[in-house]
């Protein structure tokens, strides 16, 4: 991880992704009231992963299918799993975030890749999306918390939105 923490033998996709969101999504549905005055659902943001929506692009399935090592197919599915039952909840505004490569000027090891990413999303590789940088995914979230207009998935487009609303209302 980017944390450096090391995985212990229970730390699996599912039981770090579903599992641990399946529960945070049971506490919230079980709750009589919402806090920051949420009017109908309740706020609650996912990361998730561009290759998620594989399925949905143009020869995505294919790279998937063909391409993919099998630990990536594991956690792109416990990823959908986590969409799929945050977005079937009539209690929670599933704002679910698709980045693809999260960056920062410090994580030297992708800085080489980020021009390939972004490149091939500009043509129009339909499997890769432009890369993300840390601090749009975080004020994209903060802003996707407040604004209950915010819901359903938010590609780098919309992040990038999200974040130019965030930064105008700091003003």
């Amino acid at each position: 991880s980017g944390s450096g923490s090391l995985p212990g033998e229970d730390s699996t996709y599912d039981n770090i992704t579903r599992q641990t969101m399946f529960n945070v999504a049971d506490a919230i549905e079980k709750k009589p009231s919402f806090p920051f005055g949420a009017k109908e659902k309740f706020p609650l943001c996912f990361v998730s992963a561009a290759e998620a929506g594989w399925p949905e692009m143009t020869g995505g399935s294919i790279v998937e299918e063909k391409l993919a090592p099998e630990w990536l197919k594991k956690y792109l599915a416990a990823k959908r799993t986590v969409e799929e039952r945050l977005t079937g909840s009539n209690k929670i505004r599933a704002a679910i975030y698709r980045p693809s490569l999260i960056w920062d000027w410090t994580k030297f090891d992708v800085l080489p890749v980020i021009p390939v990413f972004n490149i091939a999303s500009a043509v129009g590789v339909p499997f890769v999306d432009k890369t993300v940088r840390v601090e749009t995914l975080a004020d994209a979230i903060v802003q996707g918390i407040a604004d209950e207009d915010v819901e359903g998935v938010q590609r780098y487009m919309q992040m990038e939105k999200l974040q130019k609303t965030f930064n105008q209302s700091k003003i």
